[in-house]
């Protein structure tokens, strides 16, 4: 896919595919609430909420899209944050810029707790709903809080090795990791051979 939008001249930038998972993620969540209110609707759950053994004669395959949706948003959202909080870090940092990602996660996963409650019958349309409205409203905001960054991907991409030191060791580091990555190149050569 993105072959085919880079030989369009579109050019699909980290902070475009997280803002796109988002969004993704919003309409899927809106296919849901969608669907669940015409499952109650048609299942007559609003005529006698008390009835527990409601059902409906819509196709359980009608989901199928949510999840495909879900997993599209999964794709553009959560692992572009991977590949960009990797990419963009100092290289000794790496991990430690991994892991306050994947602390958002959590945080994201410990949200999603909250919304627990709403699990029953007859929230699950105000579930999906607000989670869709969450979704869209973090992505808008998400997209011009950090569309800057879109201009400087080139440079992040070329960020020195942090250090804490004088401007000798930090040249020493990036020879020494230079080298290491020239050896390394090296034995490679060798192995093929």
């Amino acid at each position: 896919m993105y072959p085919f939008l880079r030989k369009r001249g579109i050019k699909f930038t980290p902070i475009k595919k997280i803002t796109a998972g988002f969004i993704i993620s919003s309409f899927s969540m809106v296919w849901a609430a969608v669907l669940q209110y015409y499952v109650y609707k048609t299942s007559g759950f609003y005529d006698d909420p008390t009835n527990t053994k409601y059902k409906s004669p819509i196709n359980v395959w009608a989901v199928t899209g949510i999840y495909v949706m879900i997993a599209i948003s999964e794709i553009f959202a959560s692992v572009t944050t991977l590949e960009y909080a990797f990419t963009k870090a100092p290289k000794n940092m790496r991990s430690l810029v991994q892991s306050v990602q994947l602390f958002t996660t959590a945080f994201s996963a410990a949200l999603a707790q909250a919304f627990t409650p709403l699990t029953n019958d007859p929230h699950l349309v105000w579930n999906y709903g607000s989670v869709a409205i969450i979704a869209f409203t973090t992505g808008i905001i998400f997209h011009f809080a950090y569309r800057k960054l879109d201009k400087e991907e080139e440079a992040l991409n070329l960020l020195p090795t942090g250090h804490l030191g004088t401007a000798h060791q930090a040249e020493d580091v990036e020879r020494r990791l230079s080298v290491a990555t020239d050896r390394r190149a090296s034995h490679v050569v060798d192995e093929k051979i």
